[in-house]
């Protein structure tokens, strides 16, 4: 219990975050998509550069994107059959989006900042590559029905910031190119404004909802694929590892059942929003699943010895 404690007020400064981006938006009126694009195109680049380009480099970490792309494609395509099959409507391609797509930005790579040293969260960072493609076609096409084309997609995904940072910091790594000290110090204000602008984009978005709209199936469902599908096939791919391929060390591991178990990402809400799949619907599991994951991801660290 004192670990359970303990891992529960770690993360309790992120939902404070939360909370003051939903007073924010709610009261001062703060434009959420002007912060976000703050965040992404600013704070969210320079960020992750100064974490890849001291990244210790393995061949065998080019297949973690992959993997991150691979395990939420089979979520989201099952889940929408399942939907389409129970109700029949735009329901299905929102409950897809959102089982399968994790708020592994804004609120794992804080998280992760919090549990492991610097190299670990450049890696984590790394493996980001492979959610963000999958935000950018499949998640894309789960949002427009199908409608968008595969080129409209890579446009979608060339105009993300932080793959070009992530490419650029990988070329000066393995030139050798050593940045000056000064980089460092400036890059550590940066790294703090994308954690705080990132989490309290959660809370302005929240802040925006109208209503809450509730509905029991599509909520256990998406639960059960977020918070359980997720992890689970995770998990058969860490045993695969660990008796037969040997991959990757127990820490890489670790990262990857971090990344499982983030709550529905916040982007689901602006998917909804555009495409008007039930912005409200969205808007409630997320805030649901940001909640239930206070105590669930805790639960979770402590079984996997995460500390």
């Amino acid at each position: 219990m004192t670990i359970f404690l303990t891992l529960v007020l770690n993360l309790i400064p992120l939902y404070i975050l939360i909370a003051i981006g939903y007073v924010a938006g709610r009261w001062l009126h703060i434009d959420k998509n002007s912060l976000a694009r703050l965040v992404i195109f600013i704070f969210m680049p320079i960020t992750v550069f100064g974490f890849v380009v001291n990244m210790d480099l393995k061949l065998i970490y080019s297949f973690l994107p992959l993997l991150v792309f691979i395990v939420p494609s089979i979520i989201a395509f099952i889940t929408l059959f399942l939907g389409r099959r129970i109700f029949g409507d735009t329901r299905a391609n929102l409950l897809a989006m959102s089982a399968s797509m994790g708020n592994t930005g804004f609120f794992g790579l804080p998280l992760v900042s919090l549990l492991f040293e610097d190299k670990w969260v450049a890696l984590y960072i790394f493996m980001m590559i492979g959610g963000s493609v999958f935000e950018a076609t499949v998640g894309y096409y789960l949002a427009a029905r199908g409608n968008f084309t595969v080129r409209d997609s890579l446009i979608k995904l060339s105009k993300f910031p932080a793959l070009y940072a992530i490419a650029l910091a990988i070329i000066i790594n393995i030139s050798d190119v050593t940045l000056p000290e000064s980089f460092y110090t400036y890059w550590g204000y940066f790294k703090g404004c994308y954690i705080v602008g990132g989490m309290m984009i959660i809370g302005i978005a929240l802040s925006h909802m109208d209503k809450l709209v509730f509905g029991a199936r599509f909520i256990s469902i998406t639960f059960i694929g977020k918070f359980a599908a997720w992890p689970l096939l995770v998990l058969v791919f860490i045993a695969l590892d660990k008796t037969l391929l040997h991959w990757f060390e127990p820490m890489v591991h670790q990262l990857i059942i971090v990344m499982s178990i983030v709550p529905p990402a916040a982007n689901v809400v602006a998917f909804a929003t555009q495409m008007n799949l039930r912005p409200e619907k969205a808007a409630t599991t997320i805030l649901l699943g940001t909640v239930f994951a206070l105590f669930y991801i805790p639960l979770i660290l402590m079984w996997a010895g995460i500390r």
